[in-house]
């Protein structure tokens, strides 16, 4: 850039600092200030929770109502440990033992060339291998497992902690 040209951006610096400095100067502040300082009065306050189908309670109700929901749960607990046990009741805790054995979910993930990890991860997901895609992608990158995954297909099973299939996926 020249040396007229850089006058000339200065100069227009200086002018619309000028303007600026003036504008605010001149400007009414009062005004300005009047629209951020407004109270919320009671009112305000009422009229926003009729129209929204609220309610404000005081502290104590609010506490009362924590105490008597408690008291109701622990009712409902009691009535449950208070059932006499039937000879039917081992029954069915040994077929849910078996429901459970039989749960046993395999998968065959396929890892190609160009997928991420958060890709895997959502496939086991998808497929009840894990909870949470996003937990385990996590577990991945904090233990610095992403950089170590291999390309091919692996087994893995429902149950296995994130550490069991990583390291499977890893080999």
């Amino acid at each position: 850039m020249s040396k007229t040209g850089f006058r000339t951006f200065a100069a227009g610096m200086i002018l619309s600092t000028s303007v600026l400095g003036g504008t605010y100067l001149l400007s009414d502040k009062e005004q300005a200030a009047a629209k951020v300082e407004k109270e919320v009065t009671e009112a305000d306050i009422k009229t926003y929770l009729t129209n929204n189908n609220k309610m404000a309670i005081d502290t104590d109700e609010y506490e009362e109502f924590l105490a008597s929901k408690n008291a109701a749960d622990q009712k409902e607990e009691t009535k449950v440990a208070e059932q006499p046990k039937t000879e039917e009741a081992p029954k069915e805790e040994a077929k849910k033992v078996e429901e459970k054995k039989e749960e046993v979910v395999s998968y065959k993930v396929a890892i190609k060339d160009g997928m991420t990890t958060s890709e895997v991860s959502d496939a086991l997901e998808l497929n009840g291998i894990i909870e949470s895609s996003k937990e385990f992608d996590k577990f991945l990158i904090s233990n610095d497992y992403h950089t170590k995954v291999q390309l091919g297909t692996f087994e893995v099973k429902k149950g296995m902690t994130f550490a069991q299939l990583a390291d499977v996926i890893t080999r």
